[in-house]
């Protein structure tokens, strides 16, 4: 799938701090998360602020969300942005609708706003807008400001799956703000705005934790861990999200104007599926040889629609099994899209 991203504004010189692309990838289905936390020097005397999110993969039935409520909460930032919050201000007395300031111990204030969004299905484009009335009554903070969005894609990943026999394999190719990669169809459109400068990219993949990490860039990996079920189950209050089941790989860029995450994820198959194949293939091939010999039993005059019409009790338990293996096989997948089609038809109705 075509991961090439571009954040732009109309607003000249737009500086982003911190750009953050989060990936979540569960059994059949998958979120991603775009963090933005905007440089408060470059939006001096500003009181609404629109910046252009291009997802190509975007579509109508495609779900997006404001976390401003999840961000809010000072436990749920405590682990987003890894570290302690020991005081919250509001902008609004503590009605907390219009944005909340977090102080943390090691790193400059951040105020967290609720942002609303346009689509522009055609062009893949989201339209942030950022409301910065009640930031700018604040007069006596310079603190930047951080919005974050989640877009739930109606594939099943966004990532390449290969499902082979013995090994599944998960690619990851994130492209941020990359010219090459601009569509054609884009061309014209790109002229209207400028692209924002990023400072620093973090990318997060979290995935299954039975799979291991094949190719990365070793330079720009940061941390391998386990992902705390608790807080995570907290914050994002998603059902998929399970004990034990998924890890985080996180790596960091920086001072570019453009950035690119490659990794490759993969894991071995060898369980019921396997053995399963193994065991359609054995009756298949015992079938051929034996079927001379059945054939050899009957009279030379009984063509094979008499023989098939009294075959032995095991040329049944054969059929049985083969037949069930190829349930075991097929049944899944076909549920799984019915599942996939389900989803899309409630988001669109929501």
């Amino acid at each position: 799938m075509d991961n090439s991203f571009f954040i732009r504004s109309d607003q000249e010189n737009l500086k982003i701090e911190r750009f953050h692309i989060c990936s979540w990838e569960f059994t059949s289905s998958s979120l991603v998360e775009f963090g933005l936390e905007i440089d408060s020097s470059s939006i001096v005397n500003l009181k609404k602020l629109s910046m252009d999110l291009y997802v190509p993969w975007a579509n109508k039935s495609t779900y997006i969300s404001d976390y401003y409520d999840k961000l809010k909460n000072s436990d749920n930032s405590r682990f987003i942005f890894n570290d302690s919050v020991y005081k919250t201000s509001y902008l609004d007395d503590g009605q907390n609708r219009q944005g909340v300031i977090h102080e943390f111990s090691g790193r400059n204030k951040l105020c967290l706003l609720p942002v609303q969004f346009d689509h522009n299905y055609e062009l893949g484009k989201v339209t942030l807008h950022i409301d910065l009335t009640e930031y700018r009554k604040r007069t006596d903070i310079k603190a930047n400001i951080y919005v974050r969005i989640g877009i739930e894609p109606t594939t099943e990943s966004i990532a390449t799956r290969k499902k082979g026999i013995g090994k599944s394999t998960i690619i990851y190719d994130i492209k941020m703000n990359e010219s090459r990669n601009i569509p054609d169809h884009l061309l014209a459109e790109f002229k209207k705005t400028k692209s924002c400068k990023l400072k620093t990219c973090f990318c997060f993949h979290i995935v299954p934790n039975s799979y291991n990490i094949t190719f990365f860039e070793s330079e720009h990996l940061k941390n391998v861990r386990t992902l705390e079920f608790k807080p995570f189950k907290n914050y994002l209050d998603d059902k998929r999200l399970k004990r034990n089941e998924l890890m985080v790989v996180f790596s960091k860029k920086s001072g570019s104007e453009s950035y690119s995450f490659f990794t490759i994820f993969s894991k071995e198959r060898i369980g019921a599926s396997q053995f399963a194949i193994a065991i359609l293939i054995n009756i298949i091939c015992g079938f051929l040889f034996a079927f001379p010999a059945i054939r050899e039993a009957f009279p030379k005059s009984e063509n094979l629609s008499g023989i098939l019409k009294s075959p032995p009790l095991e040329f049944y338990l054969a059929a049985f099994l083969a037949f069930g293996l190829v349930f075991y096989f097929f049944i899944p997948p076909i549920l799984s899209a019915i599942r996939r089609r389900w989803i899309k038809v409630k988001s669109f109705f929501n």
